[in-house]
């Protein structure tokens, strides 16, 4: 019988935590393969246990900034897309609004709360998994663990080896007794395995059916001609990452919709 595990990824932390996998491998242009976070996590718990290893679900809870000046979300939400549509990925997405407060922040809290809820919720339906891992590096998620384990769930960590010149990860969450069933994984420790190796091929673009070489894995290619034109004729919404035809060429640009919604709701003059 497979043993089932479910992974619930902070994605806040793990962002966070990018730089020091430069600098294990001692290059700024690292990109994490996030096909291969759950085959690291199986094949590390297939040390410990005999069954088969059935990873479930990868859960991955991140923060999206809305109505911020001069700051586009449509690269974030492609990489959100790209996760749940090309790595299996279930994505839990809270936005950050910065409508009403342009100096508001993502609050690393928000991401937590929406982690405990979507662990408990799992472990309290019978069956769903057998072990609850957690990629994450912050000791408020030990009463998290504590209370999953107290439901009859094994719990792993996924986390970043601390060293003298940083802290990613507090000694609390890995050593403190009646935490964890397993060792700790430290993805520092696979960051060559980790690193995302991005492979020339020919792909035939979308509009034009011209081939050309490139390195871009996504669903969708336009080769460098059609992309030349498509700039020239599309812009995205700094609002709500929209993309839609216009004229307009100055630094910011708002879409349609948001420029109606904006009209409408502004404040009548006194």
């Amino acid at each position: 019988m497979a043993l089932k595990s479910m992974i619930f990824v902070d994605g806040t932390w793990l962002y966070r935590s990018r730089q020091i996998l430069f600098e294990v491998l001692g290059a700024d242009g690292f990109e994490i393969d996030y096909k291969r976070i759950p085959e690291v996590i199986a094949d590390d718990l297939s040390q410990w246990q005999e069954d088969r290893i059935d990873i479930v679900r990868t859960c991955y809870f991140g923060t999206l900034p809305m109505n911020k000046p001069g700051c586009n979300p449509g690269k974030q939400k492609m990489f959100y897309e790209f996760l749940a549509l090309h790595c299996g990925y279930d994505t839990e997405i809270i936005d950050v609004d910065h409508r009403h407060d342009p100096s508001a922040r993502p609050d690393d809290r928000s991401v937590g709360i929406a982690l405990a809820s979507a662990l408990v919720y799992y472990a309290s339906i019978p069956g769903v998994f057998d072990v609850a891992t957690l990629v994450a590096g912050d000791s408020e998620y030990v009463p998290l663990l504590r209370r999953v384990r107290a439901m009859g769930k094994r719990t792993h960590l996924v986390t970043i080896h601390n060293t003298d010149d940083r802290s990613s990860t507090p000694s609390l969450l890995q050593t403190e007794p009646g935490v964890l069933d397993f060792p700790p994984v430290f993805l520092d420790d696979h960051a060559q395995n980790l690193r995302l190796v991005r492979e020339e091929q020919t792909r035939t673009c979308k509009i034009c059916g011209k081939g050309e070489l490139t390195t871009w894995a996504g669903p969708d290619f336009f080769c460098s001609g059609c992309r030349n034109e498509h700039r020239r004729q599309l812009r995205t919404c700094d609002a709500c990452g929209r993309e839609e035809e216009t004229a307009w060429d100055k630094p910011y640009f708002y879409c349609t919709p948001c420029r109606k919604e904006y009209r409408d709701n502004r404040p009548d003059p006194a």
